[in-house]
């Protein structure tokens, strides 16, 4: 196993030991959080053999609709891989369900009351 490392604005609700998927099969865990200049770093373990492209995009994710979080590391078309203890550049902070759905309820209730 290796390690690489990315940064999120936010990881709200994500775990360590939390899985790390490529198209929906597991290639890793989340070994490590750690709130780095105001943002927060996960140090994601990678199976031995599974190599990621240097424009992959790590998002956060969640099973189901109140499920655990995982992250999902999308394939990149770049030659270049990232190196251990390297860096996933390209990420994208958890979906905020409760922020949708309050929008979606409120949204509506505006609409029946004009």
């Amino acid at each position: 196993d290796y390690m690489v490392h990315a940064r999120f604005s936010n990881v709200s609700g994500l775990k360590k030991k939390a899985a790390v998927t490529m198209a929906g099969v597991e290639i890793g865990r989340v070994e490590d959080i750690r709130l780095q200049d105001g943002a927060a770093v996960v140090t994601l373990r990678i199976h031995k053999g599974v190599e990621l492209e240097e424009d992959v995009i790590a998002s956060i994710k969640t099973m189901g609709i109140i499920g655990d979080k995982y992250i999902a590391v999308s394939a990149g078309a770049s030659d270049q891989r990232i190196p251990a203890d390297g860096w996933i550049r390209e990420t994208q902070p958890p979906l905020d369900v409760e922020e949708l759905v309050s929008r979606f309820v409120f949204g509506t209730m505006e609409k029946k009351g004009e």
